[in-house]
C-alpha cells in the first residue's frame, strides 16, 4: 500500500511528481505535448537523431519547470523547439500550433 502512494515517481522522471499547480501550468502542458510530438517523429529514420537530442532537451525543460512552472527561459526553449519541429513534422502542424497557443496564452 505504501509503495502505491506515489506511483508517478521514477528515475527518469519527466516532471510528473511536481505539485498539482505546477502540472496545470500551460508551459508544462506545452512541454509534455512537444515531447509527444517529438517522440512520434523518433520512429522516422530521417528524424531519429535529432529527436533523441531534442527529447533529452524536453526532459531538461521539464526538470526546470518543476522548480518554476513560469520560468521564462524554459518557456522560450519550448517555443524554439516547437518552431523547429513545426518544419520537421509537417503532419503534426495542429499539435505544434496547440503548443504555441498554450505558450502564447501563458504570456498574457
Amino acid at each position: 500500500m505504501a509503495s502505491s502512494d506515489n506511483p508517478g515517481t521514477s528515475s527518469d522522471n519527466l516532471g510528473y511528481d511536481a505539485t498539482p499547480s505546477a502540472l496545470d501550468s500551460p508551459t508544462v502542458a506545452a512541454a509534455r505535448m512537444l515531447g509527444g510530438v517529438i517522440a512520434q517523429c523518433r520512429a522516422t529514420a530521417e528524424h531519429r537523431t535529432r529527436a533523441e537530442v531534442d527529447l533529452r532537451a524536453v526532459q531538461d525543460i521539464q526538470r526546470k519547470l518543476q522548480a518554476d512552472p513560469e520560468d521564462p527561459s524554459a518557456r522560450q526553449w519550448v517555443r524554439q523547439l516547437a518552431t523547429a519541429w513545426s518544419f520537421r513534422a509537417r503532419d503534426n502542424t495542429r499539435s505544434i500550433r496547440k503548443i504555441l497557443d498554450l505558450l502564447d496564452g501563458n504570456q498574457r
